[in-house]
């Protein structure tokens, strides 16, 4: 495969090497969380179908790199009517399993078959030590309820003798929560959990973005150096940045990661799975999806394969795109209103991307502590 980029001549052999499968197989939600994506999207909602979910795990098998399937998006999986056959598919088809919940919908039966399956990843979203204050002071009635599900999981995997699923929590660090970091690294210790994975919040709106830390208005450098303490003793910990740095580095690029949607749509990423607003340290953009393909039209080797598709894949890895974020130029340029296209004819356009800076992160299951893959 050949293309041209900037008078070069890009020459690739592609290969069937996607290693995470992320699947939205809903992107309805049982909660209705004031800064979630969801509540701002112009999207339609859905479940994926069965006959839809058999063809992705199908074409799946056809990947000899894959290392596991990743039940995320922006959408909470239990609410699917079909979740735990998805599971129990999924199991018994020999692939790794781990998703992303928020624990709500997760009842003791639920967590004593995946620890009887061999689920092998599961995070947790919590964002508050589950205190009566912090319960009414940020709304965080979900915190005890995961809490209580973490303690079942882990009484579980005593009980059969097992270490799976290993357990995260996803914390999306603001200025109303930033201070107890350190003691809820301590807290989610005592609980028994493996990972901790600090992000940082992507406004949707311009009322929330007082709420970011990686604006210079709070210096963190104490608070992580803690972290980076706590975590000599677990959990194992992935910190965001919070400052903007020069490096830009896509996980899900880099990792050779993709996403399907609840209808087949395929993404290379989180950002570009649905259209919604952002706000950029204060300026208002509009993200647009952008899907390399659909797996009921094609195979998903063949959309991972495809020249659109790898041509994106290297510009990304390569960083062949502007830095839109601290372009003196953002306040007053066309193309950083939505994701289109950038000044460099890239599109979709990662130039604006948080992500990229590693200001925003998602879970990752790459090997660590022996535990991941």
């Amino acid at each position: 495969m050949e293309f041209q980029l900037w008078g070069a001549k890009v020459s690739i052999e592609p290969k069937p090497d996607l290693k995470y499968l992320y699947l939205e197989i809903t992107n309805r939600c049982n909660l209705k969380c004031e800064m979630c994506f969801k509540q701002y999207w112009e999207d339609e909602e859905g479940d994926m179908d069965w006959e839809l979910f058999l063809k992705v795990l199908g074409d799946a098998e056809e990947l000899p790199e894959l290392k596991m399937i990743y039940f995320g998006g922006i959408g909470e999986p239990s609410v699917h009517p079909r979740f735990m056959d998805m599971v129990r598919e999924v199991k018994e088809r020999g692939f790794r399993l781990g998703m992303s919940s928020n624990g709500v919908l997760l009842n003791d039966k639920i967590l004593e078959e995946f620890v009887k399956l061999g689920v092998d990843v599961i995070y947790f979203s919590m964002d508050a030590i589950p205190t009566g204050e912090n319960l009414i002071k940020l709304g965080h009635v979900t915190s005890k309820i995961v809490e209580n599900r973490i303690k079942k999981l882990v009484e579980l995997k005593e009980k059969y003798g097992s270490e799976k699923p290993t357990i995260g929590v996803e914390v999306v660090a603001t200025k109303e929560n930033y201070k107890e970091l350190p003691d809820m690294a301590l807290y989610l210790r005592k609980l028994g959990v493996d990972s901790m994975l600090i992000s940082n919040l992507i406004p949707l709106s311009k009322e929330h973005s007082h709420l970011i830390l990686y604006d210079g208005s709070v210096d963190m450098t104490p608070i992580v150096n803690k972290l980076h303490s706590i975590a000599e003793g677990g959990p194992f910990m992935r910190i965001a940045e919070f400052k903007l740095r020069t490096e830009r580095y896509c996980d899900f690029v880099e990792n050779n990661v993709t996403v399907v949607r609840w209808d087949g749509e395929v993404f290379p990423c989180y950002r570009f799975l649905h259209t919604y607003p952002e706000v950029i340290f204060g300026r208002e953009k509009k993200v647009i999806a952008h899907s390399f393909g659909n797996v009921r039209e094609k195979s998903l080797k063949e959309i991972w394969m495809s020249e659109e598709y790898v041509r994106f894949r290297f510009i990304v890895k390569a960083s062949a795109y502007p830095s839109c974020i601290d372009c003196p130029l953002n306040t007053s340029c066309s193309f950083v209103l939505d994701t289109e296209q950038d000044c460099w004819g890239t599109s979709p356009s990662c130039g604006d991307c948080l992500w990229s800076r590693r200001i925003v992160l998602c879970p990752i299951p790459y090997e660590y502590m022996g535990k991941f893959l």
